[in-house]
C-alpha cells in the first residue's frame, strides 16, 4: 500500500474589500464606486428588471405554444431566470417584513 505524502498548503491571502454594486435602469449590476442611488431607486430598478424578465418569459411561452421557437434552450433559460427572480423577490419581501415586525416590537 502506498501513502501519498501531503504537500504543504499555501497560506491564505487576506480578503480584498468588495466594491459596492451599482444598478442601472436595465436591471444590470455594475461594480464600481459608491453611487447616490437611494433605496427606492434600487428597489424600482429591481422591480423593473423582474417585470421585464417575466414579460420575456411569457412571450417565449406564447411563441413556444404556437411553434415559433427554434431555440428551446433559450426559452428554458428565460423561464428559469424569471422563476428565480420571483423566488428571490418573495424571499426578500418576507425578510423585509420580518425585519419591520422586529423593529416594531422594540420597546423604546
Amino acid at each position: 500500500m502506498y501513502i501519498v505524502p501531503l504537500t504543504p498548503m499555501k497560506p491564505l491571502e487576506p480578503m480584498k474589500p468588495m466594491a459596492p454594486m451599482q444598478f442601472e435602469e436595465s436591471g444590470s449590476v455594475h461594480r464600481g464606486s459608491r453611487s447616490n442611488n437611494s433605496f427606492r431607486n434600487v428597489l424600482d430598478s429591481a422591480k423593473n428588471a423582474l417585470q421585464e424578465t417575466q414579460r420575456a418569459s411569457k412571450y417565449d411561452a406564447y411563441q413556444l405554444a404556437f411553434g415559433n421557437v427554434d431555440n428551446l434552450g433559450e426559452v428554458m433559460i428565460n423561464t428559469l431566470k424569471a422563476e428565480s427572480m420571483v423566488q428571490t423577490t418573495v424571499q426578500i419581501t418576507s425578510r423585509v417584513i420580518n425585519a419591520y415586525k422586529e423593529i416594531m416590537n422594540i420597546q423604546v
